[in-house]
């Protein structure tokens, strides 16, 4: 079997987490279908003229970049091969309250009446510059219409894979409403830890982490000064957004005066490491569709403050504290009551055993049959 995971046109110049998803996906299905003993073949690729003859699945992703996703959707479909979508779709709703508040600014109010789709676009015409392929992309989507171009992928597709219910809501609220036969619910997935491996609080070194791209939309610096207010330091890990340099430089300004230290990038490896020594991990971003970093800090014992944003209240109820990414007065008190809760470290009231939360192992099984299924239909 032979999958293609075609990818935006810049993903593998400005990695983020629509390649680190597809590059899971692609490692663990090769690692179940081995044991399986079925030949497995996934290839990444970014061409937006994409030739899938070769292929038996097209697995596409990032409905909310339509116009690269545009082409090769059409070339997935015109190969007559099936297709499988993972839309990635954040709130619209939500992006806009984040460029009116959280980017602001005059870039911040242009971009929130303009409308996502419509940024997008001009998005991409920046972006051609670079990358000459997205010129008549963009061209063709906006003759289309942006709108109507998702539309036709999600309605396509022969599944779409939503990350979390409120996913599934948001694309049917803002895009179209889907076959209910054409949808799957997949989640982020976990690495269960090993036996012994998780310390009571007392033995962790770290009180309270903030992990993820330095960038206005994951809210860093509110955090930083929402931490200030309460006396307290942190822990800030993550690469720079080299298109957020205005907000990483005076992030990295006000860091340097706090209580709190800023360790830099550190590879996708050792992000676990971190979490397992820390008491509190705190996300306050503007949007998600679904954090994996929540559900990995939970599994490694943390205590989780999370945004109200995204799906992770669907996985974690009552065992996180969530926080509205506007509010500071929000991160300041669920911080406290992070800080304050007797969770010990070792013992979640979610059994990890009962498939509630599943493993990255037991998706790629899933993932797997789905691909298989496809296949067979195609073939038949």
């Amino acid at each position: 079997m032979k999958v293609a995971y075609p990818m935006r046109v810049d993903a593998l110049d400005k990695p983020g987490g629509d390649l680190l998803l597809m590059r899971e996906y692609l490692q663990r299905c090769t690692q179940a279908a081995a044991k399986r003993g079925i030949p497995f073949e996934g290839v990444i690729s970014t061409s937006l003229n994409p030739d899938f003859s070769d292929f038996d699945v097209i697995h596409l992703t990032n409905i909310d970049r339509p116009v690269d996703l545009y082409r090769q959707f059409k070339a997935a479909k015109q190969s007559g091969k099936k297709i499988v979508l993972t839309p990635l779709h954040h709130s619209y709703q939500e992006i806009a309250l984040y460029e009116r508040q959280g980017r602001g600014g005059l870039i911040g109010l242009f971009s929130g009446i303009i409308g996502y789709s419509t940024l997008d676009a001009l998005r991409s015409l920046v972006k051609s510059i670079k990358y000459p392929e997205l010129r008549s992309a963009t061209l063709e989507l906006v003759l289309e219409g942006v709108r109507e171009g998702q539309s036709q992928i999600l309605l396509g597709v022969d599944v779409n894979l939503v990350a979390a219910d409120k996913e599934l809501a948001d694309i049917e609220n803002e895009l179209c409403k889907l076959p209910p036969d054409r949808v799957l619910c997949i989640r982020n997935g976990f690495e269960m830890p090993q036996f012994g491996s998780l310390h009571p609080p007392s033995e962790r070194d770290i009180d309270i982490c903030v992990m993820g791209r330095i960038e206005s939309r994951k809210n860093q610096i509110a955090i930083l000064e929402a931490l200030e207010s309460l006396g307290l330091g942190a822990t800030f890990i993550g690469y720079e957004n080299p298109n957020h340099k205005r907000y990483c430089d005076r992030f990295k300004e006000m860091i340097a005066g706090s209580r709190s230290h800023y360790l830099g990038g550190v590879p996708f490896e050792q992000v676990n490491s971190y979490l397992a020594r820390s008491r509190v991990h705190v996300a306050a971003s503007w949007f998600e569709v679904s954090s994996r970093l929540d559900i990995e800090a939970y599994v490694l014992g943390c205590r989780v403050v999370a945004s109200i944003c995204g799906g992770t209240s669907e996985l974690l109820r009552q065992d996180a504290y969530y926080v509205d990414p506007a509010s500071k007065e929000s991160i300041v008190q669920r911080i406290l009551e992070a800080l304050k809760s007797s969770h010990d470290g070792t013992v979640n009231s979610i059994d990890l055993t009962s498939g509630a939360i599943e493993t990255w192992d037991q998706i790629a099984e899933r993932l797997l049959d789905i691909y298989l299924n496809k296949a067979i239909s195609h073939r038949n």
